[in-house]
């Protein structure tokens, strides 16, 4: 969700500590797409940062495609990351974590010391945060995996909220029925701008891993169902975000109009013969100002639509799709999801889940379903209300999806290996995010968050080094397992060996295979749901 990142950066400032690594000597320039661009080489690897690769997005290219960057004379110092696409803050009422424009579209890359005419795996991830939150700036350091794992990591901005997937009769007509897709359009701008770049940094762009959690898993889902991201990606991980039954999946487009429509109303432009050139005459920050631009629960609004032109059908049915390309895919979630969401949603606005609101919030979100969800997850079997809330949103939004997932994959040809994160950053008793909550994975896999270290010492650094072995070398060779890792048992090639596949339980005191991952979600119930 959008405030994943910030939670994960949060945790890391209990173990901060000693200043940011010198920055060491200047490597070599290097000729992309647009000029030439200076990296420079810290915390062991060389980082290119802020390189641009789609002209800006104001003005009359606001809700259009991106087009390509223009040219630029000389070196262009790559140093420093890019602006944020406009977005709010994390929370209501707050600001961004750092500056914004719609100057916005530049990819971050990572390479390992030496990459030149190695002919690396790159692995390009797509941030988190609801669709209507997020930077590349704030995953600024997979420096342990790039080095260790001998990888490109690539991270590119994409536009969110209205700016990325305002969904409006008028722009279908002035793109050929595109509507509420240009975020996932930058998102294939960037997998191009790798494919015709990954070489002149020791890349192979016939190797390419796309990988993202939350909005950004949603993302990686997304990109099966977009035929023109065809042959952008060879290998896929999909980290609390599922592409089937999921808060983040492509929606209705009648539904995504009307929603765009109510919000085009609620900033002054309702009149449809003037909208689109009132929308592109307001300043972004105005464009921000109406709460339906932030994100209000689930299911999520600002997100992909199926317009039948850039996404053309639903993410499950895209897997089948996709079939004949067989992608491997790592599927995963974390044990206590629901935690973090409680925190951002009641325990940051000062409220405490009682039976009540517990009660409300189911009928909330599940509408016909919800008498069910309730007699299912009876407030007696909890130790509180927050307990039941959170193994709700858990099971129902997040591990129960994901399995559906994978069987859908592997029902279709795909390689799976699916995973459940079930190590505590914070620890399995603390009051407001107990447990493996939403986003905990991130401080395990990057080795900072927002430009704060995570110096883990012990189990914890032990198991954080494995985590990036699994993800490392399933870009290698699309299968995790490797010499120095635990056995990960994929899923059996055919349904008819078994209804389902093994779930590995990542944890730092060890990391074992499980068979009973349907029973403690309860995916037999969630299975019943209407889609």
């Amino acid at each position: 969700m959008r405030s994943a990142v910030n939670v994960a950066a949060a945790t890391s400032l209990a173990f901060a500590s000693g200043p940011a690594p010198a920055v060491a000597a200047t490597p070599p320039d290097v000729v992309v797409t647009g000029g030439v661009i200076s990296g420079f080489a810290a915390d062991g690897i060389t980082k290119y940062l802020g390189i641009p690769f789609a002209a800006h997005t104001g003005s009359e290219a606001r809700f259009r495609p991106p087009q390509p960057a223009p040219p630029w004379p000389g070196v262009r110092q790559a140093l420093g990351h890019g602006p944020q696409c406009p977005q709010t803050g994390f929370l209501p009422g707050t600001q961004p974590i750092g500056p914004t424009s719609e100057d916005c579209l530049s990819i971050d890359l990572y390479v390992p010391d030496g990459a030149r005419d190695r002919n690396l795996p790159v692995m390009v991830f797509f941030y988190g945060g609801g669709y209507t939150n997020g930077s590349n700036s704030q995953y600024d350091a997979p420096a342990r995996m790039v080095a260790e794992g001998n990888v490109i990591v690539a991270v590119p901005n994409y536009r969110l909220g209205p700016f990325g997937f305002m969904s409006l009769p008028g722009l279908a007509a002035e793109s050929g029925g595109a509507t509420g897709t240009v975020g996932i359009q930058d998102q294939q701008a960037a997998l191009r701008w790798v494919r015709d770049n990954a070489r002149a940094f020791g890349g192979d762009p016939a190797n390419v891993t796309i990988f993202g959690e939350s909005a950004g898993a949603g993302s990686v889902c997304t990109h099966f169902a977009a035929p023109a991201s065809d042959g952008l990606f060879d290998k896929a991980i999909i980290q609390s975000g599922s592409c089937a039954q999921s808060p983040f999946a492509p929606g209705n487009r009648d539904e995504a109009i009307a929603y765009s429509q109510q919000y085009a109303e609620s900033v002054g432009c309702g009149d449809p013969a003037t909208q689109l050139a009132c929308l592109r005459a307001l300043p972004a920050a105005k464009l921000l100002e109406s709460p339906i631009a932030q994100f209000d629960g689930f299911p999520q609004r600002w997100a992909p639509s199926i317009d039948g032109v850039v996404v053309t059908q639903t993410l499950d049915a895209a897997l089948a799709r996709g079939a004949d390309r067989k992608t491997p895919l790592i599927v995963g979630s974390n044990s206590n999801e629901g935690a973090l969401f409680i925190a951002e949603s009641d325990y940051a606005l000062g409220h405490i889940p009682d039976a009540a609101s517990y009660e409300r919030y189911i009928h909330q979100y599940f509408g016909t379903y919800a008498d069910r969800v309730l007699a299912h997850y009876p407030l007696d079997r909890y130790p509180s209300p927050a307990a039941a809330q959170s193994a709700v949103i858990t099971d129902g939004f997040f591990a129960c999806p994901q399995r559906f997932v994978s069987r859908a994959a592997r029902d279709t040809g795909h390689p799976v290996w699916q995973y459940e994160f079930d190590q505590a950053p914070l620890g399995e008793t603390n009051l407001l995010m107990p447990g493996a909550f939403h986003a905990a994975e991130l401080p395990y896999l990057f080795s900072s968050l927002m430009s704060v270290p995570i110096p883990w010492t012990g189990p914890s650094d032990a198991f954080s080094r494995q985590m990036q072995r699994w993800w490392t070398t399933f870009a290698h060779t699309g299968n995790p397992n490797g010499p120095d890792s635990p056995p990960w048992s994929a899923w059996p090639e055919t349904a008819g060996q078994s209804p389902d596949g093994p779930v590995l339980t990542m944890r730092a005191t060890g990391s074992t295979m499980s068979h009973d991952f349907n029973a403690r979600h309860n995916c037999g119930f969630w299975s019943e749901r209407p889609r």
